[in-house]
């Protein structure tokens, strides 16, 4: 079953990615401003093996309907949504770096991906580390399948930064005529406190305006303040605040 829910107020889908990598069924599940009850419906009748559930952090009462559905419940992170209109505020400003670029990856860059990966994740908490199942699971690793999987010049793609021709960050994305979506961004510490980020960000939003995308979407955890402080500046605005549930059927 790949998807189902959308015209009920909120989407389901399997994730292949993750299922393969900690070896079990997961589905997700995220709500959006549809009727909850019937999600958690969906949820015990499916009963995958886990679930990753997104509700607004306005819809908290459903906590503990989430809860009682039998499974192990934690409570992963607090996630925000925030949203430029392209449309409205137009191009960035550039780049503050003479020596900043921005290119496509190729299809040699998947080794160069692997290590920017290791060495910027390093010790990054996400939901995931909340959940005694998965905590074991290095968090890199399924970031390097992310980063790999959107390899290409489709609606996936991913961005190589460099800085006077050295690789500095990387983003991967999603962009259509709708949004462009930051997926994962990050920057090499070694390159950190030097404006690289804006430069990133802002040459990421410039790419979705060429593609056509009338708005750029990114999301982090609540507690990320540094990258949140950047966005308001480059003209975003929060738009949606998420708590990420995991539900533990198997033990």
């Amino acid at each position: 079953m790949a998807a189902r829910g959308r015209v009920q107020g909120f989407q389901a889908t399997d994730s292949p990615l993750e299922s393969a990598r900690f070896a079990r069924r997961v589905r997700r599940y995220e709500l959006g401003t549809g009727d909850g009850s019937l999600m958690i419906d969906a949820i015990r009748e499916e009963r995958p093996d886990l679930a990753i559930v997104r509700i607004p952090t306005d819809r908290a009462e459903l906590v503990t309907d989430l809860a009682a559905l039998g499974g192990q419940f934690v409570l992963g992170d607090c996630r925000v949504v925030y949203t430029r209109d392209n449309v409205d505020r137009g191009r960035t400003a550039g780049k503050s770096s003479r020596g900043f670029r921005l290119r496509p990856s190729t299809s040699t860059d998947g080794p160069l991906l692997d290590v920017m990966v290791e060495r910027i994740f390093a010790g990054y908490r996400t939901h995931y580390a909340t959940n005694p199942q998965l905590a074991s699971f290095p968090v890199t690793d399924g970031y390097k399948e992310w980063a790999r999987a959107h390899m290409g010049d489709g609606e996936r793609r991913c961005l190589i930064a460099e800085l006077d021709g050295e690789p500095c960050a990387f983003t991967t994305v999603q962009v259509n005529a709708e949004a462009g979506v930051v997926v994962l961004n990050g920057v090499l510490p070694q390159h950190r406190g030097r404006g690289v980020y804006r430069d990133l960000l802002r040459a990421t939003i410039d790419a979705f305006i060429d593609a056509g995308a009338g708005a750029t979407v990114i999301a982090t955890q609540i507690d990320n303040r540094a990258v949140q402080r950047v966005w308001v500046t480059e003209g975003f605005t929060l738009t949606t605040s998420q708590y990420t549930i995991h539900i533990n059927f198997i033990h």
